[in-house]
């Protein structure tokens, strides 16, 4: 069974602290799925314990965990999960008098087990900031999830494993030398587009490696993806991108134009003679050029406060972005013989062409579905991957339906998977007055841990956007999260739209993979919701 790195980490914890953190958290899941009373305090419990298996997956220093002002907090961690455990199992089908006599204390223990759960929300972060003092490069990466690059950016995605090309791959829509045959390209053209790959040109940098803009001698504009030496992806995923995109032009999927592979000789300076020359294999992928970049510099990037930006200005803009992208999700299910499961659906992977139309974009970790019981690497980007693939590594097309609910839920409320919740200005002025007296008392001390200090009361910040929102939609209580940008005060209609893909949302992000709707449900849904925000133009 392809289990993720995250639960694989855990047996390292339990060899330090002699817990078995991931039996216990897949238990959890197993429990929380099959509760009949309670699933919504089942559900919310499951999500905590959850995210501390996304955050597992940041542990990696032995010796970081060995020390004792980090073991003893972790030493609990059992305890508290199994008596989740407990908690959840409880919640099994129980006689009326059962229920009845146990419900007041049931939501006090719920309480209180949430209450500890979020300590350790802060606390797994904490000691990956301390597990990474070594590696600076990526403290970003790892404890503020962000897609803050161009087109194809996965930041802090898991491990990204090559999917194999297979002749059952190329069958998808159509056979794919017709009639969508991509174009081989040779490296001197792609460089001579790019000014050879001047820094001008570069237009964002992802996992893949770095992605310019170029003109061809036949003057259309493109985007390239220039595969990096220290690439997180290889030559797999590369070919699978070419198998799974080659026959599909869809309105609402970016068109492969074409590619190149190939061996290039460069003198190697550092290591070599100058007399000597080695040969560097070359991967480029060219695509058509979306103008207006990616969702994600628009939802969350240095201009993401423009009001010229339709998406940030227009409820309808945000309408049409979602169905279209629900389109995109059909028709990849639906197209050919096998279900195509992208695997990676977020923001940072949704394009925006000169009309605002968008487009769906990297591929390198789509996959065609084989059926009930297909199994693989789980791969994809933290915040955004199904809970159950995530646990047990078993695909099916829903896991594109739980990484779309998420964007829903990213344009209905403006924030990331992961972000800090703001303060009002009087709780600031109260905190710093608060810190200004205690930096007065305290200063040798404060200079000492400063930086796990302020790291500390960042976290106690971080929010985590599933969790957050849902509840108060559940509630009904979108207002208190809803995005304010396209309109301070939604009129009726547009009102019944980002309530209509609330809900819609919130179904898509069902623990459990059978409750969430159809993409075709999903698609009517957004048809009706876009009706609704054009009433009011």
């Amino acid at each position: 069974m392809a289990l993720w790195g995250g639960l694989g980490q855990a047996a390292t914890v339990a060899q330090l602290v002699g817990a078995d953190i991931g039996g216990l958290i897949t238990m959890i899941m197993q429990a929380a799925m099959t509760a009949q009373q309670n699933k919504k305090e089942c559900e919310q419990l499951a999500r905590r314990v959850f995210t501390i298996a996304e955050l597992l997956q940041h542990l990696q220093d032995p010796e970081v965990l060995r020390r004792p002002e980090i073991r003893r907090p972790l030493t609990g961690l059992d305890d508290t999960l199994r008596e989740a455990h407990e908690l959840v199992l409880s919640c099994q089908d129980k006689s009326a008098v059962y229920r009845l006599v146990m419900a007041g204390r049931q939501a006090e223990k719920f309480r209180d087990v949430q209450s500890r759960i979020d300590s350790y929300l802060l606390l797994f972060p904490v000691i990956s900031h301390m597990d990474i003092t070594r590696r600076l490069d990526r403290i970003y990466n790892i404890l503020l999830p962000n897609d803050m690059a161009g087109p194809s950016m996965s930041p802090v995605s898991m491990p990204q494993i090559p999917v194999p090309a297979s002749q059952d791959t190329a069958k998808i829509c159509w056979n794919w030398k017709e009639p969508h045959r991509v174009q081989e390209f040779n490296f001197k053209e792609l460089a001579k587009a790019t000014k050879n790959f001047a820094p001008e040109r570069k237009i964002g940098e992802g996992s893949f490696g770095s992605v310019y803009m170029g003109r061809l001698p036949d003057e259309r504009v493109v985007a390239i993806k220039h595969r990096s030496r220290n690439s997180l992806q290889g030559y797999k995923e590369f070919m699978a991108e070419i198998t799974i995109l080659s026959p599909i032009r869809y309105k609402h999927i970016v068109p492969l134009y074409g590619y190149c592979d190939v061996l290039v000789e460069e003198k190697q300076r550092r290591l070599l003679p100058p007399f000597r020359k080695e040969k560097e294999k070359e991967h480029l992928l060219v695509y058509e050029y979306m103008e207006n970049g990616s969702l994600d510099h628009h939802l969350h990037g240095p201009t993401s406060s423009s009001s010229s930006s339709p998406v940030m200005a227009s409820w309808k803009t945000r309408m049409e972005i979602l169905l279209g992208v629900s389109q995109a999700i059909e028709y990849l299910q639906y197209c050919g013989e096998q279900p195509i499961i992208h695997r990676d659906i977020k923001p940072s992977n949704i394009l925006l062409d000169g009309n605002w139309v968008p487009r769906l974009t990297d591929f390198g970790l789509a996959l065609t579905w084989e059926g009930p019981g297909h199994e693989d690497t789980v791969v994809g980007t933290y915040g955004y991957a199904a809970p159950e693939y995530v646990m047990t590594g078993i695909l099916n097309p829903s896991v594109d339906i739980y990484g779309f609910g998420v964007v829903m839920l990213e344009l209905l409320t403006g924030k990331k998977p992961h972000f800090f919740e703001e303060e009002s200005e009087e709780k600031k002025r109260e905190d710093k007055r608060e810190e200004c007296e205690e930096e007065a008392q305290k200063r040798e001390e404060w200079e000492k841990e400063d930086t796990t200090q302020k790291l500390h009361e960042d976290l106690k910040k971080r929010r985590d956007l599933v969790s957050f929102a849902l509840p108060l939609i559940e509630e009904g209580n979108l207002r208190k999260v809803l995005d304010r940008r396209p309109s301070a005060e939604p009129t009726p209609r547009q009102l019944q739209a980002v309530e209509l893909v609330a809900h819609t949302a919130a179904r898509c992000l069902r623990l459990q993979w059978e409750e969430r709707p159809a993409i075709l449900e999903v698609v009517a849904n957004l048809e009706t919701a876009l009706e609704l925000a054009r009433c009011d133009g």
